[in-house]
Parts: structure tokens; C-alpha cells; sequence
């Protein structure tokens, strides 16, 4: 029974180096749900627009097999997110502008060419985020992953082979070992919502109202002068009850 539309999960847990050296790799509810999220947002659409199978090297690595084979402490197969393909119905470099080309919602989608033979195309998907960054893997002359530079989706799609012979796909191999950078951009995201909330709060110090406040004060001397005005008026007043008193006199 498939685990998906064209995927199953004994494919997306198989280890060649846990079934020699006979580690247990059983995924728990979590990684299951996430293998599964793998394959129907990035993985079945892929198989369905390559129209031939696509071959799953490495997809779920429990603690024990992922501390073998030296991958990251952070590893997104260790969480059931990412899985390591290959395609007879193409080249590995091909494979890898299918899925950016389609616009699948991937996390994280990786170049590795170890050597002209051992290539393959690491993709990964997470149902909280969807960063869609693109990496080349680099190599030194023993074969171990020392940089993944990031590339633009413009590059990525401009590259070209660079080693032309074996070009045929069942040459390819394949190497299980680490295979991404550590996730700390994962860890980014987290970090800025929570900066974002007391940032929020800043203006909500009322600084420049205080200073307007301040500013009303002079506005309140200016009405206790009109008072001052007025009382010359009364005196006023008395000067015009003196003409009723020539009227008399008349008399």
C-alpha cells in the first residue's frame, strides 16, 4: 500500500548503511506526518511531472543513523522534512531545475555533485515555513561537503554540467552521509517574531506627548491678562455716575 500517490513509507525510511550495520530506523507519529507532507506537496508533483519513478537514496534518518553517517545536529531528515533523489529520467542537474521550475514548496533544495558518478538533488519541506532557499554543495578532494553557497533561482537555472561523461542516470551512485548546512537560518524566523512584539510596544511611550503638554502651560498665562484689561473698565463705570449729578444742578 502506498504511503502516498507514488511513494511508500519503506522507500522514504530505507538506509543502505542502517540495514548493514543493522540500526533501527522507524520514524514516530511526527516525522511520519512530516514524510507524508513531503510527498504531497513536493514529491508526487515532481514524480507526477517527470511522468518516470524517482528514486528516494535516504529520506527519514533516526538520531542513531544520522549521528553515524556525521549529519547535521539539525538535520531535516531527522525530522522526516527532506529526502535525497535521483531520476532515471533525467540528469541530476535537470532533476534539480524540475523542481524550481515548478515552483513546489520547497524549504530547501540543494546541488550535490560529489564527483562526476555520485550526484543527487536534496529537497526538503516544512508545513511551518517555506524559506525556498537554493543551495550548491561544495566539495574538497576527499569528497566531504565544505561549503552551500546560496544561488539564485536565475543562476540555478543557467547552470550547466560540468563534468559531461557518465551522463547516463543508472551510473549514478550514491553516498549517505551528511548533506546540509546546519539550520540555524531555521531558527531566524522564531527570533524576528518575537523581536517584533516589543518593538511594537516602543511607540507606545508617549515621550513627545509629555512635551506637548508642557507646551500648554504659556497658553494659560495668556487669558489671566485679560482680567487686568477689564479693571480700568470699572473705573470707567464710576466717571458716568457723576452725569446724573450735573442734571440736578440744571434744576
Amino acid at each position: 500500500m502506498n504511503f502516498s500517490r507514488f511513494f511508500t513509507l519503506a522507500e522514504l525510511t530505507h538506509s543502505n548503511t542502517a540495514v548493514a550495520e543493522g540500526i533501527a530506523n522507524q520514524p514516530g507519529a511526527a516525522e511520519t506526518a512530516n514524510l507524508q507532507a513531503l510527498c504531497q506537496a513536493v514529491l508526487d508533483p515532481l514524480r507526477q511531472a517527470v511522468g518516470q519513478p524517482i528514486k528516494v537514496n535516504s529520506g527519514y534518518r533516526g538520531p542513531q543513523l544520522n549521528r553515524r553517517i556525521g549529519g547535521a545536529a539539525d538535520s531535516q531528515h531527522l525530522r522526516g522534512q527532506a529526502a535525497d533523489i535521483q531520476s532515471a529520467a533525467m540528469t541530476v542537474l535537470e532533476l534539480f531545475k524540475t523542481v524550481i521550475r515548478l515552483g513546489l514548496p520547497f524549504d530547501q533544495l540543494i546541488y550535490e555533485a560529489r564527483s562526476a558518478s555520485s550526484k543527487w538533488v536534496h529537497v526538503s519541506h516544512d508545513v511551518v515555513r517555506t524559506r525556498g532557499e537554493i543551495r550548491i554543495a561544495e566539495f574538497d578532494a576527499h569528497g566531504k561537503p565544505v561549503r552551500y553557497p546560496l544561488v539564485s533561482r536565475e543562476q540555478a537555472l543557467a547552470m550547466s554540467e560540468r563534468v559531461t561523461r557518465s551522463k547516463a542516470a543508472h551510473e549514478l551512485t550514491y553516498s549517505e552521509h551528511g548533506d546540509e548546512p546546519a539550520q540555524e537560518p531555521a531558527k531566524k524566523p522564531v527570533v524576528l517574531g518575537v523581536a517584533a512584539t516589543p518593538n511594537r510596544k516602543v511607540p507606545a511611550k508617549k515621550a513627545p506627548a509629555k512635551k506637548a503638554a508642557a507646551t500648554k502651560a504659556p497658553s494659560k498665562t495668556a487669558p489671566a491678562n485679560k482680567p487686568v484689561v477689564k479693571k480700568p473698565v470699572a473705573k470707567k463705570m464710576g466717571v458716568a455716575q457723576k452725569a446724573p449729578a450735573r442734571k440736578t444742578d440744571g434744576r
